[in-house]
């Protein structure tokens, strides 16, 4: 049953459908749509260690969280083509429920559909455990084979709200859009999208199966836990705190080459992974070179770590920003030394120099890298570089409202207006009306739109980039 959107008085909503249902550590099954359900309240988000007023959701959190909220302009005529947002996170908080995951702003332009999806978060979606066989034996990226499940419900059903359950647009930001990208090499999800609008994340980072299954050994004995067997049972909160407790308390160390932390597992070797393949590579092979890109990064992406929690990430010198590129990123000292020149080193403090670092190497770099790669297959993709406003650091997650077409709290007019171009070109992707985009990557010439205030040329920079990190693999 649908009911008025509090924002705008031309949308409609749906809120807190279920599309799946799964007891723990078990692949979800479908759950028909009822349209008798009253849908007036967003659904419960994934059980997480975080402020329920964060989440904005009517109902707490549960592991019983596999539901989506769905927006339709009040007027549809015809099939509209469907935008699909996957919140980001880290794999471990986040809701379809908060502001930054409401897509009503774009559907209020009558163009679209807007689907928002909650998923399993932490080691409830993430924690692999399939090593373990019997009942844990699809145990391996639960949280991307809800994605999956989600994305089935809506092709079947998305008609009854005006949708065209073939032009689907997938977009997300962070986790969201790291995940996005990865269904590419999920078999299962081939068919149920057309285009991928991936907004700083990439197909990058993967959890090794090495560590995705010491991660889980070493929860067991944290837990003081004699068989698997007693995860099932165990208390939510002490399970994501032994998680917590067991991953490096540094957080950017989580995202150096081995990606020490939880998240998507590069499962394609395991005997029942969702994956066929590394991700970047199936982007590479130009298998998926029919489906649309658009890759993008801000200038500042792990800024945000010295904003908000400088003690968890200082190296205090550069001698250790420059070790942690040799020993844990397999960088040569001396490429690591012409990096850190480049990142400030001599005028910036190590913090600075450390985040300017992992912004091109988490960032930057897999974003120019992954842009080729289609484009050389013979895909169409568009790259973009977000830089600051006024009031607006580009720091991760800065374009997130404009993504959905909302506006920021305290917003100033110059970040409404980068926001509204963000909006807008998503708007103009979903609905294939590519003139009104940006020239797209070339095989052989890098293509970035810049946007916001500029603290470097997109394309110089990425050029720089790519010199200085030639050679360096970043899986």
């Amino acid at each position: 049953m649908s009911h008025p959107n509090k924002k705008f008085n031309n949308v409609q909503e749906w809120l807190g459908i279920p599309y799946g249902t799964a007891s723990r550590f078990q692949k979800a099954q479908i759950v028909p749509f009822d349209p008798k359900n009253d849908d007036s309240q967003s659904g419960p988000a994934s059980l997480q260690l975080t402020d329920p007023a964060f989440l904005n959701s009517d109902k707490g959190k549960s592991e019983d969280c596999l539901n989506l909220n769905i927006w339709a302009p009040e007027h549809v005529q015809g099939k509209l083509p469907v935008v699909v947002y996957i919140h980001g996170g880290g794999w471990t908080y986040g809701a379809n429920s908060q502001d930054t995951s409401d897509l009503s702003g774009l559907v209020a332009s009558g163009k679209v559909i807007g689907v928002s999806i909650n998923y399993r978060l932490g080691p409830l979606g993430w924690l692999e455990l399939s090593q373990y066989g019997g009942k844990f034996k699809d145990a391996s990226n639960l949280g991307l084979q809800d994605m999956v499940l989600a994305l089935k419900w809506i092709h079947q059903y998305i008609g009854s709200f005006g949708g065209d359950a073939d032009q689907v647009t997938l977009t997300g930001h962070s986790a969201g859009s790291f995940s996005l990208l990865t269904l590419l090499a999920v078999p299962e999800a081939d068919g149920l999208y057309r285009r991928l609008a991936a907004f700083s994340g990439y197909a990058a980072r993967y959890i090794p199966a090495w560590w995705a299954e010491e991660l889980a050994d070493q929860v067991l004995k944290t837990l003081k836990l004699t068989s698997p067997e007693q995860l099932l049972t165990v208390d939510a909160k002490s399970l994501m705190a032994a998680v917590n407790q067991v991953l490096p308390t540094d957080v950017l160390k989580r995202g150096n080459l081995n990606t020490i932390s939880i998240g998507i597992v590069e499962d394609e070797f395991l005997p029942n992974g969702v994956l066929k393949a590394n991700p970047a590579e199936v982007i590479k092979s130009g298998e998926h070179k029919d489906v649309d890109l658009i890759m993008t990064s801000t200038t500042a992406e792990a800024s945000w770590y010295a904003a908000n929690i400088p003690d968890n990430v200082d190296p205090k010198t550069i001698e250790a920003v420059i070790d942690e590129m040799v020993y844990d990123c397999h960088i040569p000292r001396k490429q690591a030394k012409a990096i850190t020149l480049h990142c400030g080193a001599g005028k910036a403090s190590p913090l600075e120099v450390r985040t300017r670092f992992f912004t091109d190497y988490n960032f930057t770099l897999p974003a120019i890298r992954e842009a080729h790669d289609h484009a050389q297959a013979g895909g169409r993709v568009y790259q973009l570089s977000v830089g600051p406003t006024e009031g607006s650091p580009a720091y991760h997650g800065t374009d997130m409202y404009g993504i959905v077409g909302q506006t920021a709290p305290d917003a100033s007019q110059e970040q409404r207006d980068r926001d509204q171009f963000i909006s807008q070109t998503l708007l103009n992707f979903a609905t294939d009306q590519h003139e009104k985009l940006w020239s797209p990557v070339k095989a052989n010439q890098i293509m970035i739109k810049d946007i916001g205030q500029r603290p470097y040329n997109g394309i110089e920079h990425a050029k720089l980039v790519l010199q200085l990190f030639k050679g360096i693999s970043r899986p």
